[in-house]
């Protein structure tokens, strides 16, 4: 599962906050990484195909805009909000990696 989150202090508290109650280490994830590392775009937690990664960073996207032009569905009573399909197809074709490029191919 990925997650796109904005990359501020309050978000980090947050995210930080719910791995504790779960009892997930944060491990690199530390507060000065996940605010200021140059670097890093994504923070990978478990193992595929139970693996969640939290992006800060998706090249070719704006995240406020992409918060903005979202779109909604609900699955068994939970509203989850989403990236829209153009952003999504945005961000498949400025990543250009293999499997994205495959992704937009099946899209």
């Amino acid at each position: 599962m990925d997650i796109w989150v904005e990359r501020t202090e309050e978000n980090y508290k947050k995210i930080f906050n719910a791995f504790y109650q779960f009892g997930m280490p944060v491990f690199d994830m530390t507060k000065e990484n996940f605010l200021n590392h140059p670097d890093w775009e994504v923070f990978s937690f478990g193992r595929p195909p139970t693996s969640i990664d939290l992006m800060i960073m998706v090249k070719g996207l704006n995240f406020e805009e992409c918060y903005t032009n979202a779109v909604f569905f609900e699955e068994d009573d939970l509203i989850i909000r989403t990236i829209n399909y153009e952003d999504l197809l945005t961000a498949k074709k400025s990543s250009a990696r293999a499997k994205d490029i495959n992704d937009l191919e099946n899209l």
